[in-house]
């Protein structure tokens, strides 16, 4: 409750959360509604909202604070703790993920929003039983120099200092909830035996490039961009690795370079895809999007192409299957 009243303004198509936990336990919120720009109507709705808080920013500053303090007192209640909403501030600007966006952000402070013990910080107990829509994101960063010692359920996406949940989830009772501590055991970073073991494999199968793809090892990845996996381009594993094909768990997503995880969704999109869900997937700008996307192109592991405006991103057998259509 308290976060979906801006719709009745403008029906958003992707909502971002973002707490930002800070040591003391106090979190800096954003909360984003992003309003697709694909057609006149929704830019004129979204540019009739930018003005209205261009002009008057309280008007919606207010109403977001009446229903946010409702969603603080009731976690208070829930959880024990006197907290408190604070520094509500609104924007609206256009913004790139992919595509244009219209992006109404709301900004504010809740203190005591997670709990410390020594110098551990647990976050998620005040957003108990929580419901993310398909359209909805939670992320929970956490201070520079921690690491994750337990989360749960499994986040959607571990990034360096956040962990985050892509809708629809329905949290339980004891849901989400993130631990963090400094250098904490089987945190969001690779354990250091875990590195330890993958430059074992690199080195004893002598693993310079990585290949993705189908097939054979024709355009394979630099290992220096896309990080060695000690697979070859058959998808069979060389040295000690053991291949994904036969039977073997895939690596956890934290663990995964840029490279592979767009790899990674071209394999379970079917081999192709617009360069926009790519974005929109890991909520990259469009920059960051050509970029890891450009570099797999330079090493032949995807090809792309135009349809009308759109970017289109393949692994290269789709390619091939194409250029043989009569």
């Amino acid at each position: 409750e308290g976060l979906d009243f801006f719709q009745a303004s403008v029906d958003p198509d992707v909502v971002y959360m973002t707490a930002a936990v800070r040591e003391d336990g106090t979190a800096e919120w954003a909360v984003e509604y992003r309003v697709r720009l694909d057609d006149d109507n929704a830019t004129r709705a979204f540019e009739s909202v930018q003005a209205d808080i261009e002009d008057d920013p309280d008007s919606f500053t207010a109403r977001f604070a009446d229903g946010m303090a409702r969603t603080v007192a009731s976690a208070e209640n829930a959880t024990g703790r006197e907290m408190a909403l604070e520094s509500v501030t609104v924007s609206a600007e256009r913004q790139t993920f992919g595509q244009e966006y219209g992006v109404v952000t709301y900004r504010f402070t809740w203190t005591a929003f997670a709990t410390t013990d020594g110098d551990r910080i647990r976050a998620g107990d005040a957003l108990a039983e929580l419901f993310l829509d398909e359209e909805t994101t939670l992320e929970i960063a956490y201070p520079e120099g921690y690491e994750v010692a337990s989360v749960q359920p499994r986040p959607s996406e571990n990034r360096s200092s956040a962990v985050v949940w892509r809708g629809p989830i329905d949290f339980g009772a004891d849901e989400p909830r993130v631990a963090v501590a400094p250098g904490a055991a089987g945190g969001s970073q690779v354990p250091l035996l875990a590195g330890v073991a993958l430059v074992l494999v690199a080195v004893a199968g002598g693993a310079v490039l990585l290949a993705r793809r189908r097939g054979t090892g024709e355009g394979a990845v630099d290992a220096a961009a896309a990080g060695a996996t000690g697979t070859d381009g058959t998808g069979a594993a060389t040295g000690t690795g053991t291949a994904a094909d036969d039977g073997g768990e895939e690596p956890p997503e934290e663990l995964l370079s840029n490279e592979e995880r767009v790899i990674k969704l071209l394999d379970e999109s079917g081999g192709r895809i617009k360069q926009q869900r790519i974005a929109e997937a890991f909520d990259w700008t469009d920059a960051k999007t050509s970029q890891v996307v450009g570099t797999l192109r330079d090493d032949d592991a995807v090809e792309t192409f135009r349809i009308g405006r759109e970017n289109v991103v393949t692994l290269p057998e789709e390619s091939d299957l194409l250029d043989d259509d009569p």
